[in-house]
This record gives C-alpha cells, structure tokens and sequence, in this order.
C-alpha cells in the first residue's frame, strides 16, 4: 500500500504511522519533489487495508494505492480504485565496510562480489581477502567490491564437505578487520540466523533454501541486507513471492539473484544450469528491487565464466557474485565447486572488460534503449 500525503502534515503523518504500527507495519517516507510526499506502508498490509476509507478522510491525505500483485511490497506497479496505476522508483541497497566506503547495490555501477566458494583454511581466506583488497585499490574501486565466503555449506551428498561452521564466519570477521572489505555469506538454518546477524554484514539464501518459507523470514526480522538466489525449479514469480516473505517482516533491503535454473539441456559437461539473462530484465521491471547475477553456477567451469560474465553486461545486473581461486595450485586442495572457480588474472581481466563496457558501449546501450521505452504505443 502506497498513501499520497502533503508535505509540512506532521499531525497527519503521526496519525497514520499510529494506525500502521497497530498492525505491524511501519513506513518508508519518500519526499516528493513538489508538495507531496510518499509513504510506503512495509509489512504485511492485510490489518491496514481494512481502514483505506479513514485513511482517505486524514489532511492532506490525496490517494491511497492498493498493490495488486501478490507481492506488495516490492512490487513496481501500484494501482488506484480507478486503475490508475503508477511504478515506483528503483531501491538501492548500500552496505558499508569498515574502510568507510559504501557498497550502492542498484546505482549506475556494477558491483563485484568475489571471493572462495567456501572457507577451508585461515591461510586460504585470509590470503583471497588480501588478493581481493589488493585488486580494488589497484582499479581503485574498492566501493565496488564485496568479499563472499560459504561457512556452510548445502550440498547434495551428506558426506560431502559442509563447510567450517561458525569457525569460518570467525575468520571472515578477521579478514573483514584487516582488509577492511565487508562479507556476505549463507545462512541455511533459522535457529542461526540471530547469531549469524552480530557478524555477516550480508545474508545470501541459496537456491535450495529459496523456498524455505521460515528461514526467509527470520532473515527479514534482522532488517539486514539479504541476497536472494532464484531457486533452480522456480519461475520469476515464485522468486518474487519468496522475496515477499523477506519483506513482509519490514525489511527491503533484498538483492534478487539469478544464477541459472535445470533445463533440459543441463549436464553433458557444457552446461551446469541455463542462465536466464532475460529475468534480471523482467524482475527489475516487476520489482523494485536490485537484480544481481552469478556467472559461476550458471557455468560450473572457470573458462565459462567471464563470457558468462560479459553476456550478462547488457542485462545490467546491480552486481556479478563471482567464486575464485587465491592461487592455481589451490585448486586440487578445494573441497567444493572447485572447476567454476576463477583465478585472479583472469578476475582482473573481467573486471577491466566490465569497466569498459560502463564506460564505452553502456552509453550506446542506453540510447538504444530510449528508442523503446519512449515508442508510442
């Protein structure tokens, strides 16, 4: 639900944020450019809704919007009673690190999310944290770059490596100290997710949780940021409404993640997951949350994974979650998803090549692009 209020109605704004709050919701206030400003009502509006009529009578109050969609709150399109309808504005989603500098996830530029799939030794951690930090100052974009790091992890054979547990998220504390960088990791269990919030500066759900309906949200209750894989069976709107359990306990701050689903044509050695390039497109343009891309599941080998990478680039993910390798000779030694993982050098190359698209071919992207959102209809 989405209320048109005038601006300077202070006594109208505690009126509603009273009523909103009896019903477990709070509000987002966006301040209008001209006389009227936006509340965005987040949480479940279902106790809210029942009051539209009393809402419409409070001063200043123009419209009230109703979301149709299953997923109110992320939701890009609102529609009055009469069908007007109108789309909201992008989220952007910041994360800041202990070096002062803040991660915009939805901006103008692509952030890079990189890191080992798993920690399996301090050695190995910390010396992929120290490449990771030494690369970002090198391009100086160090407000551009995330560490990622499993603790635990999901994997199909129980006798498979599970990751370090809580050990590993205390020496991804450590790295984060001394690299200065921030960390998202997984969480799996829900009974962990309060212990896990006092140390990850960002949960990622995977795609075999994507659909474990408690876990997304108890995540949401922590309000911290939250990377939302697209489970491999599922279609964009099943992801979305698995996003609305995130954001139906208050908490906005969700990156959508696609990173390829099963298809008939998976296995054979050439292709681990179909990517689906055409949904970062369709969830920016039904949500208005950030929409980012793992180039690394959808390849499942290392040589496919920076032409995953650079396909992407037009589809403009907020974000490219990139699993790598400290040094080549690692390779034999890493306990899961050790093919897909890419090296520095060509991490470096990649990322030189996403600058230059930015920079170069973006700017004739966007005027193409004009072309179609401005075609009469």
């Amino acid at each position: 639900m989405i209320i048109e209020l005038e601006g300077n109605r202070e006594d109208s704004l505690r009126k509603i944020s009273e009523l909103a709050e009896k019903y477990g919701n709070t509000l987002e206030r966006i301040q209008g450019r001209g006389p009227v400003d936006t509340l965005h009502v987040i949480g479940d509006p279902k106790g809210l809704a029942q009051h539209m009529e009393y809402l419409e009578t409070i001063p200043g109050v123009g419209r009230v919007w109703r979301i149709s969609s299953s997923y109110k709150n992320i939701a890009r399109r609102v529609a009055s009673e009469g069908q007007r309808s109108v789309m909201r504005e992008s989220r952007i989603v910041e994360i800041p690190g202990p070096d002062g500098k803040v991660r915009r996830f939805g901006g103008e530029e692509t952030v890079f999310i990189v890191g080992p799939d798993s920690v399996q030794t301090e050695e190995q951690v910390f010396e992929a944290g120290r490449k990771i930090a030494a690369l970002a100052d090198k391009l100086d974009i160090r407000h551009r770059v995330m560490l990622r790091a499993g603790a635990f992890k999901p994997r199909t054979r129980p006798t498979d490596f599970r990751g370090m547990g809580l050990d590993g998220i205390k020496l991804l504390d450590k790295v984060r100290e001394e690299t200065g960088i921030p960390y998202v990791s997984e969480v799996m269990d829900h009974t962990l997710v309060e212990e896990l919030a006092e140390h990850l500066d960002c949960f990622q759900i995977g795609t075999r949780n994507a659909q474990d309906f408690k876990l997304l949200e108890t995540v949401g209750d922590t309000g911290k940021p939250v990377i939302l894989k697209r489970g491999f069976g599922n279609d964009a709107v099943e992801w979305f409404n698995a996003a609305e359990y995130i954001a139906n306990r208050q908490n906005l701050n969700i990156m959508m993640c696609e990173r390829g689903v099963k298809t008939m044509y998976c296995g054979n050695g050439y292709n681990r997951f179909t990517p689906d390039l055409n949904v970062i497109t369709y969830a920016r343009e039904q949500t208005v949350l950030p929409v980012i891309y793992d180039p690394s599941h959808a390849a499942g080998d290392d040589r496919l994974v920076v032409p995953n990478m650079l396909a992407a680039l037009p589809y403009r993910p907020a974000a490219l979650l990139v699993e790598t390798i400290h040094e080549e000779s690692f390779r034999s030694e890493q306990l899961c998803d050790a093919k897909q993982a890419l090296a520095m050098d060509p991490l470096e190359h990649a990322i030189r090549a996403v600058m230059d698209f930015e920079k170069v071919i973006l700017p004739h992207l966007s005027n193409a692009q004009h072309y179609f959102s401005h075609r009469p209809s």
